[in-house]
């Protein structure tokens, strides 16, 4: 969501949503029911873009989810997270950003013209102009064929990706500007994805078109979407929980101090299927505990090595398709 972007919700949606979050930290609680199994998690995700078809969607809509509780940076450190889907056209991608663009507020721009459009900014005799993305500051940037964006204005989105804000540069000077967005992007292949742009992508998927038997099934859910059924409730239900866990901000719980790092250095050594050499610390270490902050936000209590260990079991299946281990270790898939 914007950062101006205020819900406001009665007495009765405020109980809803206190009894929602209690029900979410009791099955966290079970340890027969995790992340992947937790059935009111995938409930809420469910809120986003409903109508698209296929088994990646059910990640990609748990990756949204959490992306809209990553707002700001804290303590110096990135807290936003970003994604990246690949994949031919007509695979759902710019159906996403379109759905987010309508139902959260998302600012789509295709990559091919986004140099026309003023995104990073100039310096042209002696005036500095800041470019779009310190307007965008605070934003869902979706940004569709991402592969076709010149070099200067992918060299700035990734700043602002990693850092929260990009320079404009003028003789010797360097004037920074404020840019604190999370990123949708979408390309045709990852190949033509620059490698320090691909790095600061949280989640990457692989958007397939989906099978004769998974579009039978989704009849229901397609049609429900194109009539509109039940979406605005939705949506709003969506965003005043959003509003009702507000500024709270997880910390690392103090008796699992031990057990989160545990996980981390367990994961790192034992993985065998991964080429772990050719993933940087910002996609592995950093990326989980981005994750694992976003899902304790979501159920408004501190960070346990629950949610590590859930958050290095969705990161994983992005890390085994992107760097393999083996013959083909160290390449990007395509």
């Amino acid at each position: 969501m914007q950062g101006n972007d205020i819900v406001t919700f009665t007495d009765e949606e405020r109980e809803i949503y206190e009894n929602f979050c209690v029900r979410l930290q009791l099955e966290q609680a079970d340890k027969d029911i995790g992340f992947e199994r937790g059935e009111t998690f995938c409930h809420l995700a469910n809120y986003i873009s409903p109508h698209l078809v296929g088994k990646e969607w059910e990640d990609i809509r748990k990756s949204g989810l959490l992306m809209l509780v990553s707002e700001t940076d804290i303590s110096k450190t990135r807290h936003r997270l970003h994604e990246l889907l690949i994949g031919k056209p007509g695979t759902g991608k710019t159906e996403l950003m379109l759905w987010w663009r309508e139902n959260l507020q998302g600012i789509l721009i295709n990559g091919e013209f986004a140099s026309k459009a003023g995104l990073t900014g100039d310096a042209r005799g002696k005036k500095v102009t800041p470019g779009l993305l310190a307007d965008y500051n605070g934003n869902f940037v979706l940004v569709d064929e991402l592969d076709k964006m010149a070099i200067k204005d992918q060299n700035g989105l990734l700043q602002a990706m990693e850092e929260g804000q990009y320079f404009v540069v003028k003789g010797k000077h360097r004037t920074p500007f404020t840019a604190e967005i999370r990123v949708i992007g979408s390309t045709n292949e990852i190949s033509k994805i620059q490698r320090p742009l691909l790095d600061r992508f949280d989640f990457v998927y692989h958007c397939k078109t989906a099978s004769r038997a998974e579009r039978a099934d989704n009849v229901k859910r397609i049609t429900n979407s194109f009539f509109g059924d039940n979406e605005a409730e939705r949506v709003h239900w969506l965003k005043g929980y959003l509003s009702w866990i507000g500024d709270f901000n997880p910390m690392r719980e103090p008796k699992c101090k031990d057990s989160i790092d545990h996980l981390i250095e367990k994961y790192i050594v034992d993985r065998r299927e991964i080429e772990i050499e050719s993933v940087s610390y910002r996609s592995l270490e950093y990326s989980i505990l981005r994750i694992a902050w976003g899902i304790a936000k979501l159920e408004k209590k501190n960070v346990t090595d629950t949610e590590v260990f859930s958050a290095i079991i969705f990161k994983d299946r992005i890390l085994r398709w992107l760097y393999p281990e083996g013959e083909n270790s160290g390449k990007k898939r395509g």
